[in-house]
């Protein structure tokens, strides 16, 4: 089957004999001048689409070569202004390479030292818990508070630890999600679970919406970024509230919301509450935050190739009659 092209090619060609036609015919040429100048003017352009025709399958070759990345394009192009492309679009590929490389390598060394790390830490971190646990049932009772804290800090340690293991896996690409269709509510049931104590302290309870919609992720890392995101829901929100968890699903993707209704994040600060160790109200809600948790849960959201962003309003910025709230969205690509 002919391309549109190719049909356009010989139209612009008829059209150019036809014109030398009636030029010959208007000037009273002979008929022998109409013959060879049409014939000439033929020639010309069928080696004009020649030319052209090269010229693009040389530029589509390195356009290709370019979007597969990995592929060096061909020096069949070594003369004229395509092969001096040609030979700069491979140098730029080669120096991509070598950068993409030692990215890996110094992601794959970052995953190790904090593997091995994490690893020389587990065995006092555990010497640190039991000597704690003694000395809470055998201190006075004006010192217990003392004890306590220090208990509560060497959990914040371990989960410090534990947290920059996984990230470093995730951003060294040493995980394969496994992804396959699971039950949101379930999911999202069995995070609300381990949460159940914490949500209790403050009195705070759980608006999940009835749609019951499967969604396509690895369940265990996919409970982990939700577990973080409704911690930091808890955390933020005050007494006696409520969290409302929503899921919209259409052809393309399946968005889930996760709204508080806390102080809000201030509009200064909304870019920034994914990135490692930044903590927002400069830690009045939760003075042992450490910044990860968001983090973690953006790695693990994206590695699955979905999308998280936050949506807010800060107290200060109400008016009227509005109030301040936080809504985490997450986008998962069916």
């Amino acid at each position: 089957m002919k391309s549109n092209g190719y049909y356009v090619y010989c139209i612009i060609g008829g059209l150019i004999i036809i014109a030398t036609v009636i030029c010959g015919i208007v000037f009273n040429s002979g008929i022998d001048f109409i013959i060879v100048a049409s014939l000439l003017e033929i020639i010309i352009y069928v080696s004009g689409i020649i030319i052209y025709n090269q010229l693009f399958k040389q530029i589509k070759s390195i356009r290709l070569a370019v979007e597969k990345h990995n592929e060096i394009i061909p020096y069949q192009y070594s003369e004229g202004e395509v092969g001096k492309l040609s030979a700069s679009i491979n140098n730029m590929l080669e120096k991509l390479k070598e950068t993409e490389s030692k990215q890996k390598k110094e992601k794959e060394f970052l995953r190790d030292i904090i593997s091995d790390i994490s690893h020389q830490i587990k065995t006092p971190v555990a010497s640190l818990t039991v000597f704690n646990d003694i000395l809470l049932n055998e201190v006075e009772e004006k010192h217990r508070p003392m004890i306590e804290e220090s208990g509560l800090q060497i959990e914040r340690i371990k989960w410090l630890v534990l947290s920059m293991l996984q990230l470093a896996r995730i951003e060294a690409d040493a995980i394969t999600f496994i992804k396959k269709e699971v039950s949101f509510k379930r999911v999202i049931n069995s995070c609300i679970d381990i949460l159940s104590v914490k949500a209790k302290e403050k009195n705070i309870s759980f608006n999940i919406c009835e749609d019951d919609s499967n969604i396509e992720v690895d369940e265990e890392w996919f409970k982990e970024a939700l577990i973080n995101i409704l911690k930091n829901a808890i955390e933020y929100s005050p007494d006696e509230s409520h969290i409302d968890i929503d899921i919209k699903k259409t052809p393309l993707e399946t968005r889930i919301y996760i709204t508080d209704y806390g102080i809000g994040i201030p509009e200064s600060e909304r870019l920034n509450i994914f990135k490692r160790f930044y903590t927002i109200h400069s830690n009045k809600v939760n003075p042992n935050s450490v910044g990860i948790g968001l983090s973690l849960s953006k790695s693990i959201i994206e590695g699955m190739d979905g999308k998280i962003w936050a949506e807010s309003r800060f107290k200060d910025e109400c008016k009227g009659d509005e109030h301040s709230y936080t809504r985490m969205v997450i986008s998962i690509y069916s």
